[in-house]
């Protein structure tokens, strides 16, 4: 395939500098690591509320919302209780115990996250869904949305291999995710140190600038 930009040496370095919004970042990692579970109904609306807001994933974003159904009371009625009832503990506490390589594990809870806040919001929300895993994994997700997914299409070949052996995934995603795992093996070299998630969302970000 022909690429959009050449991943050189020196375009790599370029975009791992770039350190505008790593503080803001390290604050969201900090709110994640910190206050980790779905038990109390001020911080899972301070997470989704601070994440969705900040990464412009809102889960209550829609052009067409009834006049005066959303804003501060969809987060107190019905975003934190129905997150608070759900799973998603158990999701998590399960993707602490397993490897970060167990790939179907890792879709499969981002179809779960991603379905929660369909039924929470009657939205597709699978860049809120990747974000919000990312921030509370930053070495298992890779952050998804539509700037993330056309340089990507760009720097990588399309996944052939059939998912259809995965256990319930969203397709778009895990698509997504695969190319972005072939990504960050192909510049080990070039870089000269393993990237994480973050890294490869800079580089990616970098190439459609």
């Amino acid at each position: 395939m022909k690429r959009s930009i050449s991943l050189t040496r020196e375009f790599v370095k370029k975009a791992l500098s770039i350190k505008d919004w790593d503080f803001a970042n390290d604050v969201l990692y900090r709110l994640c690591a910190d206050n980790s579970g779905h038990t109390q109904d001020d911080i899972i609306i301070a997470k989704i509320w601070i994440i969705g807001r900040t990464y412009a994933a809102a889960i209550e974003r829609r052009s067409n919302a009834a006049k005066g159904s959303l804003g501060d009371v969809f987060y107190v009625k019905n975003v934190a209780p129905k997150i608070h009832a759900s799973s998603i503990d158990t999701w998590f506490n399960k993707l602490r115990r397993k490897s970060s390589d167990d790939l179907a594990l890792t879709l499969e809870t981002h179809k779960k996250v991603m379905d929660l806040f369909c039924k929470i919001s009657g939205l597709e929300k699978r860049s809120l869904a990747s974000k919000y895993l990312h921030f509370h994994f930053p070495e298992r997700f890779y952050i998804y949305d539509s700037r993330a997914y056309k340089a990507i299409c760009g720097l990588t070949r399309g996944v052939g291999r059939d998912l259809r052996q995965l256990p319930d995934h969203d397709n778009v995603y895990a698509r997504f995710f695969i190319r972005c795992e072939a990504l960050r093996q192909e510049l080990i070299p070039i870089a000269g140190r393993q990237l994480s998630p973050r890294d490869i969302d800079k580089i990616l970000l970098y190439s459609v600038k």
